[in-house]
């Protein structure tokens, strides 16, 4: 495996494993939190009294991972090889992703933000007008694909791909400069090829 790829592996890995250690503490009170588990270092099961992740095995990742692992099929998706996500196929990739995960019982995930869009999507509003209330952290939990495979120079660039996979659930100033910092974060620590890279 070349550096390229070792890189891109560790960030979705961390991604993954930061997502899972905190799983059972989401949606917990900051002080419940503390007095529970002190610093959190190991996975811990899904507490009876969370909201929702009560009953999940210790180790479970959250929709966290699993929007994070749909962008980034959709990122690979692009023949260019620029990071180029089309919001339109990404919205229905997260209506079908949704649609599963009601069916299989896991209709509690979806942040408010998301679920509200997804939402609007099933029952045919356009996609690229459903995000437009988004102002909570779903596009930052999920961006790291796009700072894989987008360069951190020009950053116009990289917060232009940030915003195009974002319009659907979080199209507001304040969620996309969340998610742009995140992949910012991301890609200066994710190198790829110049070949990937031809103007």
């Amino acid at each position: 495996m070349d550096e390229v790829h070792s890189r891109a592996r560790g960030s979705l890995l961390g991604l993954a494993l930061g997502d899972a250690l905190g799983m059972p503490t989401q949606c917990l009170p900051f002080p419940l939190v503390r007095e529970r588990y002190g610093l959190l270092a190991d996975f811990e099961p899904g507490p009876p009294d969370n909201p929702i992740s009560a009953g999940m095995a210790a180790g479970h990742i959250t929709d966290d991972t699993e929007q994070a692992v749909l962008l980034a099929l959709s990122v690979l998706d692009d023949a260019a090889g620029r990071g180029h996500v089309d919001p339109v196929a990404f919205a229905q990739a997260l209506l079908s992703w949704h649609g599963r995960m009601v069916a299989a019982g896991s209709a509690d995930l979806l942040g408010p933000s998301t679920l509200r869009a997804v939402e609007a999507i099933g029952a045919g509003a356009d996609p690229l007008t459903t995000g437009r209330w988004g102002d909570t952290n779903g596009a930052a939990m999920r961006i790291a694909p796009i700072g894989i495979a987008v360069r951190p120079a020009p950053l116009e660039e990289l917060v232009r791909r940030v915003h195009e996979v974002s319009r659907p659930t979080h199209d507001t100033t304040v969620a996309v400069a969340g998610a742009a910092a995140v992949a910012a974060a991301v890609s200066l620590t994710s190198p790829m090829p110049s070949t990937r890279w031809r103007s």
